[in-house]
C-alpha cells in the first residue's frame, strides 16, 4: 500500500491533525489537487475483512460522468470532515504540547512526573467536557481516509485524460 513520494500524494499517517490541514480537491485535470491532512493508522484496516465500506464503493473512474458524481460525494462531506478536524486539532493541541515536554525530560524526575500528571489530568478534563470525542476522532480519521480515497481516484482519472490528449 505505498503511495508515490510525490508532492501531490504524500501522507503522513502516524500523527494528530494539524492546525492548517486542508483536503482540497480540483474541478478539472489541471488543477492543483493537494492533501495535507493528518490522521494517524487507527482508521487504516489491518486485514481484508476490515476493509472500509468506500473502497467498495469508489472504484476506479471510467467516464466524466463518474468523475463528477465521485466530486460531489467528496464535497458532500468534505464541511463535515473539516469541522470535526477542526474540533479535534484544538483538543489534541494542548496534548501535543505537553508530550514534547514531556520528550525533553528524563523518565522519574519530579519534572516528568509533573508533566505526566498534567497529560492524566487533561485528559480527565477531556473526557469530562467532551464525551464523544473518541466518536468525533474516528468519524474525522474515517472521513480523511474516505476523502483521500476519492481524491486520489480523481487525480489517477485527470492524469490518465491528461496524458490522452498530448
Amino acid at each position: 500500500k505505498e503511495k508515490p513520494k510525490d508532492k501531490k500524494s504524500e501522507e503522513k499517517q502516524n500523527c494528530e491533525p494539524t492546525k492548517n490541514s486542508v483536503l482540497k480537491i480540483s474541478s478539472g485535470p489541471d488543477d492543483a489537487i493537494g492533501l495535507n491532512g493528518i490522521c494517524n493508522n487507527a482508521s487504516v484496516p489491518t486485514s481484508t475483512s476490515e476493509m472500509p465500506d468506500y473502497f467498495l464503493k469508489y472504484k476506479a473512474i471510467s467516464s466524466q460522468e463518474q468523475r463528477q458524481s465521485y466530486k460531489n460525494d467528496f464535497n458532500a462531506e468534505y464541511n463535515e470532515y473539516r469541522d470535526l478536524h477542526a474540533r479535534i486539532e484544538q483538543i489534541t493541541h494542548r496534548f501535543t504540547q505537553l508530550d514534547s515536554q514531556l520528550k525533553k525530560l528524563s523518565l522519574g524526575t519530579d519534572e516528568y512526573k509533573t508533566i505526566h500528571d498534567q497529560i492524566l489530568q487533561e485528559y480527565r478534563k477531556i473526557k469530562k467536557s467532551h464525551p464523544l470525542y473518541s466518536q468525533e476522532k474516528n468519524r474525522c480519521e474515517y472521513l480523511h481516509n474516505k476523502l483521500a480515497h476519492i481524491k486520489k481516484l480523481i487525480a489517477e482519472y485527470d492524469q490518465q485524460h491528461v496524458q490522452s490528449w498530448h
